[in-house]
């Protein structure tokens, strides 16, 4: 009894003691006591089977651990079991595989033997049953050579008569004892051929079973091996699609370097021909001031100050943005977020909508309008000499061109559309100002 129950059966006594010996004015007491009494021992009963539950809950998790534990290290023992098994499994496949085949063998040289010796002991139970047909045929030799005798044939010829007869059944009792002995010998390798029998079947089921052993084993591995094959190939896969990217990336690589060869070689070109006639301009322009007497000394540099000597590009020193758009992207080294390269970000980003119009940065002529794996559509401006340097801008991932190669056009033309073509992540331009055929910093123009 625990501490508890003995502690309420004392009360329960203490309060029937009472009960008996006080007036009934206490009765209200009495009936409060019990009421609490009761609330105590279902609170009691309730804490015991809420514990009650606990321990069952507990106990029974316990054992579902046990359980699970030891059906782990039966699995963990079966498996390496099994293994083992596997092993000598192999070694008993390749042993039994042997003797399975020298028994074969044997029984294939016992059947043999076997039927040799039935067609021999066949042979030999013909001539005797030959012999004793003769044997009746003939009669009595013996009787014969003894009425041959008492007819008075010579005596000496009775004993050989009597001779020929012993030996001619001493010859057949021989053959009839190797007969016999044939017989025996023949029961020997029949019972012998019947072992081997027995024993090739048993070899055989032995074989089969190893086998079937061997196969569920093999099961379980070409199972596991799947599962290793799946990585494998997701590996594989993975291997394969980085493969080809690295194929599109060195593509895309050798794309660009050679459009940067021809695009810097053109470029070079116009460069050469924009300052030579910008060149040759502001001699004609000294040359013209000097036949004026010098008067007018500003007129050469307000002939070429805006860099508009050459006639391609207009007279302003500046560019105009191309678009209306914030820049996503500045001008500078940056890691890209397509390759994951670090490189330099040849121009400036504005964040805009594909459609939106592209407006040139300055007059000039188109030099040329194409696809680049990297730039998508692109179109090269050449805006002429500004600031007594050569100034071509190009835009770029356009989604369509609005002029073509060769067109002239003025400062705010639309000479294209907004897009995403190209080695992009969303819609924007990508906008480039080239000095003397080097890329600089857009917004130094801008």
């Amino acid at each position: 009894m625990t501490r508890l129950r003995k502690t309420l059966l004392a009360l329960t006594l203490s309060i029937a003691l009472v009960a008996g010996l006080s007036a009934p004015t206490f009765s209200d007491e009495k009936d409060d006591v019990k009421r609490e009494q009761r609330k105590n021992e279902q609170k009691l009963k309730d804490a015991q089977e809420e514990v009650q539950e606990s321990t069952k809950a507990a106990r029974d998790a316990k054992r579902a651990l046990d359980r699970a534990s030891a059906r782990l290290s039966v699995a963990e023992t079966k498996l390496g079991q099994t293994r083992g098994k596997l092993a000598v499994a192999q070694a008993e496949d390749a042993r039994l595989r042997a003797e399975l085949d020298k028994a074969e063998a044997e029984l294939r040289s016992a059947e043999a033997r076997l039927e040799a010796a039935e067609k021999e002991l066949k042979q030999s139970r013909g001539a005797v049953e030959s012999f004793a047909v003769e044997q009746v045929m003939a009669g009595d030799t013996g009787l014969k050579a003894f009425g041959d005798l008492l007819r008075g044939a010579d005596p000496g010829l009775f004993s050989e008569q009597m001779s020929a007869k012993t030996s001619i059944g001493d010859a057949q009792v021989a053959v009839m004892q190797e007969l016999a002995a044939s017989e025996v010998m023949l029961g020997i390798e029949r019972d012998k051929v019947e072992r081997l029998r027995d024993q090739v079947a048993d070899q055989k089921r032995q074989a089969e079973a190893v086998v079937v052993q061997m196969q569920a084993l093999t099961a379980q591995a070409q199972a596991q091996a799947a599962s290793v094959a799946q990585l494998v190939s997701a590996r594989a896969g993975a291997k394969r699609t980085a493969d080809a990217t690295l194929v599109e990336d060195l593509k895309l690589q050798a794309e660009l370097e050679a459009d940067r060869v021809r695009l810097e070689n053109q470029l070079a070109e116009i460069v050469r021909k924009e300052l030579a006639a910008a060149a040759a301009a502001a001699a004609r322009a000294r040359k013209k001031n000097k036949g004026n007497g010098g008067s007018g000394g500003g007129g050469g540099s307000s002939n070429s100050g805006g860099g508009g000597g050459s006639g391609t590009g207009d007279s302003g020193g500046a560019l105009s943005r191309p678009v209306p758009g914030p820049i996503t992207s500045p001008y500078g080294m940056r890691r890209h977020p397509i390759t994951g390269v670090y490189k330099l970000h040849d121009g400036t980003d504005f964040g805009v909508g594909c459609g939106v119009p592209i407006r040139a940065a300055a007059g000039g002529r188109i030099v040329s309008q194409y696809y680049n794996g990297g730039y998508g559509n692109r179109v090269i401006l050449n805006n002429g000499v500004k600031r007594g340097v050569s100034v071509i801008t190009t835009y770029n991932h356009l989604s369509r061109y609005a002029k073509s190669t060769g067109a002239k056009v003025s400062r705010g033309d639309i000479i294209g559309y907004v897009g995403s073509t190209g080695y992009s992540t969303g819609c924007h331009l990508h906008f480039m100002v080239l000095v003397n055929g080097r890329t600089t910093q857009p917004m130094n123009w801008l």
